[in-house]
């Protein structure tokens, strides 16, 4: 299976499967980091497997999509109005501003959009995320802002652009124990 989410994905729930720790009904690896490189990316691709896979061996992608869609769209209106707010108020900043975050209560706690010479990027903080259930829905919708906010602003593409997606509880649940299994062994 030639998919980079994915294949990361799959690779922390095995982390977490052999390496995490037992706390309140999960296992758990803590900061645990994924940086993906848009331009070795076919999202459209991506997501087609992704749903493919997830639908065979976890459950309804579409619904699991249709529940974090909101938050996703919170997000991404959030971090394009930031860009668009610091740059009309703020007149002497440009796209290099280090003022580019958004904050949000839920598992994405915050993004930050760095734009600088032949590389974008953007930092995704997740203060919680189910490796299982939704990590792969958080990595392909982090994949797909980057680009929402380079066609919003007109920003040149760069072979060097990145996502960094740092999660500090990265875990699955001790009754999903049986999805793990399958995830590893199809995976």
């Amino acid at each position: 299976m030639n998919n980079i989410i994915l294949n990361k994905v799959i690779n922390i729930i095995k982390q977490i499967n052999t390496s995490g720790i037992k706390i309140n009904e999960t296992k758990e690896c803590n900061n645990i980091i994924s940086t993906f490189y848009p331009n070795i990316l076919n999202l459209v691709e991506e997501e087609k497997t992704i749903s493919e896979f997830y639908s065979n061996n976890i459950g309804n992608w579409y619904a699991r999509c249709n529940l974090e869609k909101n938050h996703y769209k919170f997000l991404e209106a959030y971090i394009i109005h930031k860009i668009g707010e610091v740059l009309y108020f703020y007149k002497n900043e440009n796209l290099t501003s280090r003022k580019f975050l958004i904050h949000s209560t839920d598992c994405i706690s915050a993004v930050q959009f760095l734009s600088r010479v032949n590389k974008n990027i953007l930092n995704i903080f997740i203060r919680s995320s189910d490796a299982v259930n939704l990590l792969l829905a958080d990595c392909l919708f982090g994949c797909k802002l980057l680009s929402k906010v380079l066609d919003e602003f007109n920003i040149k593409k760069n072979a060097e652009d990145e996502i960094n997606i740092w999660i500090t509880s990265c875990h699955f649940y001790d009754k999903d124990i049986k999805l793990v299994d399958n995830i590893i062994k199809n995976g």
